[in-house]
This record gives structure tokens, C-alpha cells and sequence, in this order.
């Protein structure tokens, strides 16, 4: 492509220099056309006027040797200033060059001023020498006869004669200049031509070339993207469906004291497996630029605790000190993105404890001036040792998520997208600091937190039978009845026949998925009982699919009790 576009640059620089030229040369071509014209009209000019003066300086030449009286003087300076004016029209049109050549005569003139039979130089200045010696005499009686009528037509006829020749001249320079200009002309249209032949229609064949190839590639780019959303999703599905089940069975382990660091270590695990999933699904929509907030109704301390409580196995497994404070006024359901917020408590703290070998790691989260304010510090190496190339300020979007391997840099474009502010700072003698502020208003801070409902009836479509049983103990135990159904189909027959206060969706399912379902329950059934989407399917299409559809609120596998409380807490509890 560079070389596509330096090919165009040197041939349209080219163009457009042959254009210049030829316009310039056209331009100065016809300067000068007006410039001669000028100067012909002037030469035409005198040439006649000396046919005009010619016959003025007979009629007073004769009156003057005719007339008596007082009328002597002025024919005599009349006389004197005509033929002063036809000596000075005679010298102007036989000027010469320093090299001897005419400015202003033409071969046929010069043989016209100077050769025989015309000879129109020397009849002028004999006219003139004539002119002159009446001039000088002492009066009229002693000056020469007058001029005969036959001397005052040759000379007429010779004037006459020379000024056809200069009109002639003058004719041909503006024939010659004329074809040139018509050359020009004719040439500027084959420079065009010739343009668009060899320079203009290349140019268009490589750029199409290009654009095809472009578009090509940006087809098959869009493809591999949509392929690879596929995967990612299908991918994180296969993971997060099992996953359910490892959660729930470390849940459910009865182990004796000893045996429980073991069970922290699973729990750390599991959890550190789902937020890499999360942080793929992340990577996908920002490569897709479907990045974005999204803003739900969740309890601040419940966001706070889910992201912070699996990290007490880290710092006990490093001997580390873990403090953890937080604010009792974040007690309440907020308008927020609670995802986003988790994932910078994770970086942060997965950063700090990666980072610190002895001592501490601590987090507190308060409410200040309208502002979310985090601090993560530990006593680590610092910033000056482990991130010598991060900018404390800003960093280029572009790179984002691109060094995920940092953390740090997630944490920084979060922020920045959520407007807040962040503040890198090394500790002395030892450790680092973390100092993040994000704006809540206080319309965002809904009311706190109520009870979920005392009663409900479920109904769980899932196709899963590990996961349904899951589900179906977490609300059992939640004093809650329940229904399965194994797809969608039964679903919405059950919805039909039955009424449930909430129902918890799947949506990849044989015979009817959760799509079809969601679909027939709001659109044929006409029902407006809450639905839970519960899924391992991460696609950002899908799960936008499922809200125009109609669902409430979504929760990713694996799901623990505190995920489901949540949920029906949103639901339940519009605040």
C-alpha cells in the first residue's frame, strides 16, 4: 500500500508539472501576443500618420509660397512642426539593432524603405530636404516652387504602400502566435490524454487493486474476528460449565481444620480461572471495539467482598498480613459498573501481593465528596523496580490491553473510560501505593440493601443436569419451591399452565434455546415474571440478544450463592 500511494504521489506530481509548465507557457505566450499587438498598433499608427503629415506639409508648403501676408507665419510654423513630426515618424519606424537588423522592418519593408524602384527612405528625407529649404529661405519670393500634385500622390501612394506592409506584418505575427497558441492548446489535450492513458488510469487500477485487497482483507479480518468471538465463547462455555460444578462440590466439602487451607487454595484457584475467562472476554470486546461500561443495580459491599475475599488465600499462603477496610456507607445498591470495579480490586491487589515477599497488603474503599475512593498498598519492591516503563499519567489506548501482563495498565484505561483518577506511588523505604477515585453521585446510591423475598416458586430451564441441581439446592436452601424443566420448549409449556415468581434461564439448550424461550414467554405468553439469564456463554451479541428479548438481569457460570442472592436482590429490589 505505501508503495501504491508513493507511485501516485510521483506520478501525480509529474501530471501536474507538465500541466504547470504547459499553462505557464500558455499564459506567457499570450502575454506577449497582447504585448506585440500593442506594439504593431503603435507602428500602424505612425505609418499612417506620416501619410496624414505628408499631406499637410504640401498643402502649407504650397500656401506658403502662394499667400501674402499676416497667414505666412503660421503656415511657416506649421510647416516647421509637421515635418519635424514626419522626420521623427521616419526615424522611429527605420530604427536598427546595434547588429544592424530593423526593429520594426521586415525583409519586404526594408527592400521597400531602401531599394529601387521605391525607395521610400530616400523620397521621404528628399521631401523633407525640400521641406527644409523653403523653411530657410528668407521669404516666399526667393523660396523653391511649390510641390506638384504628382509629387504629393507618389509620396501618398508610397505611404499608403508601406502602411499595407505593416499591417501585414503585424497580420502574420498574429497568425504565428495564433498557431502557436493553437499548438499549445492541442498539446495541453495530448498531455491530458496521454495523462490519463499512461498515469491517470494506472493510478485508478492500483487503487481499485488496493481497495479490493482491503476490502478483502478487512472481510476476512471481520470473519476471523467473528470466528474467534465464536471460539472465545464457545471456549469460555466449555470451561464455565464444569467449572459450576468444581465450585460448587469445594463448596460443599465438609473437611476438618486442617484440610480447609486446601479448600482455600481450590476456591483461590477456581476464582482465578473464572477472572482469566473474564479478562478473555474483555480482550475480545476491546479487539472488536465493543468495549464499553455497563451500568447495573448491585450492592457495593457484595461487588467489593466477591472481588477481595478470595485473595486472603494468597496473602496466607505468601504470610502476608491481609487488611481490609471497608466503608459501612457502601452497604447499598448503586447504580455502577460493578464488573469493571471488581476487575480493578483484582489487578490491583494481584499485582500488590505478586509483588510483596514479606509484610502487608491492604485495601480500603470509602465514600468521599462524591467519589469512590480505593487504595491498595503493600510493602513490596515499588513501581521503580517492577514497572520502570509505566507512565504514571496516561498511556496510549492502543496498548491497553495489550499489557495485560502488567495489570496496571488495565486498571489505568478502566478508570480513564470511567473519568476517574489514579495515583502511582512508591512508599519509603519499601512498598507501593495505589490511589484510585471514581465518581458516584449520590442519585447513584440507591436505597440499602433490603431482604430477599420470603417465598418464591422457581423455575430453572436447564439442560444440564449438574448445574440444575445445583441451582435447585442453592434455592432449596433458600427456602424457595423449584421446577426444572430441561429445555425451553418444556419451559414455556410450564409457564403456561403454572405461574413462577422468577425464572432462571440457560440458553444454549437442544429442541428450544433460552433465546427462543425468553421470545414466546414475553412476545405469546404475554408474561412479565422476572428472568434470570444463567449462562457460560460470554458473547457480547448474545447477551445484548437476551435483554432486547426481554431478561432482567444475567449471571456467568460458574455461579456461587452470593452470585444468586445478587441476582434476585437486583430483581427484587428495584430500590
Amino acid at each position: 500500500m505505501i508503495q501504491i500511494i508513493a507511485n501516485i504521489r510521483s506520478r501525480y506530481r509529474w501530471a501536474l508539472l507538465a500541466i504547470a509548465i504547459l499553462s505557464s507557457a500558455s499564459a506567457l505566450l499570450i502575454q506577449f501576443m497582447f504585448f506585440v499587438q500593442k506594439d504593431d498598433a503603435h507602428i500602424i499608427n505612425v505609418a499612417g500618420k506620416q501619410r496624414m503629415l505628408s499631406q499637410k506639409i504640401a498643402w502649407h508648403s504650397n500656401a506658403l509660397v502662394t499667400e501674402i501676408g499676416s497667414n505666412i507665419k503660421l503656415h511657416r510654423d506649421v510647416l516647421a512642426k509637421a515635418s519635424a513630426e514626419f522626420r521623427s515618424g521616419h526615424e522611429f519606424l527605420v530604427q536598427q539593432h546595434s547588429n544592424g537588423d530593423y526593429l520594426y522592418l521586415d525583409d519586404q519593408l526594408v527592400a521597400y524603405y531602401f531599394s529601387s524602384p521605391i525607395n521610400l527612405a530616400q523620397t521621404s528625407l528628399a521631401y523633407l530636404a525640400k521641406v527644409q529649404l523653403l523653411l530657410n529661405a528668407p521669404s516666399a519670393n526667393t523660396a523653391e516652387k511649390r510641390f506638384t500634385v504628382a509629387e504629393v500622390e507618389r509620396l501618398l501612394k508610397e505611404l499608403d504602400g508601406a502602411v499595407t506592409l505593416f499591417e501585414q506584418q503585424a497580420k502574420f505575427k498574429t497568425r504565428v502566435l495564433s498557431n502557436l497558441e493553437l499548438a499549445f492548446w492541442l498539446l495541453t489535450l495530448v498531455l491530458l490524454f496521454i495523462e490519463l492513458k499512461f498515469i491517470f488510469q494506472p493510478m485508478e487500477l492500483q487503487i481499485t487493486a488496493a481497495i479490493n485487497k482491503y476490502q478483502q482483507q478487512k472481510l476476512r479480518a471481520e470473519q476471523i474476528s467473528t470466528y474467534k468471538e465464536r471460539f472465545i465463547a464457545r471456549a469460555s462455555h466449555e470451561f464455565r460449565t464444569p467449572l459450576q460444578g468444581l465450585v460448587d462440590s469445594i463448596e460443599q466439602l465438609q473437611l476438618s481444620e486442617s484440610q480447609q487451607a486446601l479448600q482455600k487454595q481450590a476456591k483461590y484457584c477456581a476464582s482465578r480461572i473464572v477472572s482469566m475467562l473474564d479478562e478473555l472476554y474483555e480482550l475480545q470486546q476491546f479487539n472488536t471495539g465493543q468495549w464499553q461500561l455497563k451500568f447495573i443495580k448491585r450492592n457495593l459491599i457484595t461487588t467489593l467482598e466477591s472481588a477481595i475475599t478470595p485473595f486472603q488465600f494468597a496473602c496466607d499462603n505468601k504470610q502476608l498480613k491481609f487488611e481490609v477496610k471497608l466503608s459501612p456507607e457502601l452497604d447499598r445498591y448503586t447504580e455502577f459498573d460493578h464488573l469493571r470495579l471488581q476487575q480493578i480490586i483484582t489487578e490491583l491487589l494481584s499485582n500488590a501481593i505478586k509483588f510483596t515477599s514479606t509484610g502487608q497488603v491492604s485495601i480500603s474503599v470509602s465514600y468521599q465528596d462524591g467519589h469512590i475512593k480505593i487504595v491498595v498498598a503493600d510493602s513490596g519492591v515499588g513501581f521503580a523496580q517492577c514497572y520502570p516503563y509505566l507512565n504514571h499519567h496516561s498511556i496510549e489506548q492502543g496498548n491497553d490491553f495489550q499489557g495485560l501482563q502488567t495489570g496496571l495498565a488495565r486498571v489505568q484505561h478502566i478508570v480513564s473510560a470511567m473519568q476517574g483518577g489514579v495515583e502511582f506511588k512508591d512508599v519509603i523505604p519499601h512498598g507501593a501505593q495505589i490511589k484510585i477515585r471514581l465518581p458516584l453521585s449520590k442519585a447513584a446510591l440507591l436505597t440499602k440493601q433490603g431482604n430477599l423475598p420470603a417465598q418464591l416458586h422457581c423455575l430453572i430451564v436447564e439442560d444440564n443436569l449438574l448445574n440444575a441441581t445445583i441451582l435447585s439446592r442453592i434455592l432449596t436452601e433458600l427456602n424457595y419451591t423449584v421446577e426444572v424443566a430441561e429445555n425451553g420448549l418444556i419451559a414455556t409449556q410450564k409457564i403456561a399452565e403454572s405461574e413462577f415468581n422468577v425464572i432462571f434461564m440457560d440458553l444454549n439448550m437442544p429442541v428450544m434455546d433460552g433465546f427462543q424461550a425468553i421470545d414466546i414467554i414475553r412476545q405469546e405468553l404475554n408474561s412479565t415474571v422476572p428472568i434470570i439469564v444463567i449462562t457460560a456463554n460470554t458473547a457480547p451479541s448474545d447477551l445484548e440478544r437476551t435483554y432486547e428479548l426481554g431478561s432482567n438481569v444475567h449471571v456467568y457460570k460458574p455461579f456461587s450463592v452470593a452470585d444468586i442472592k445478587k441476582a434476585l436482590m437486583n430483581v427484587f429490589n428495584e430500590g
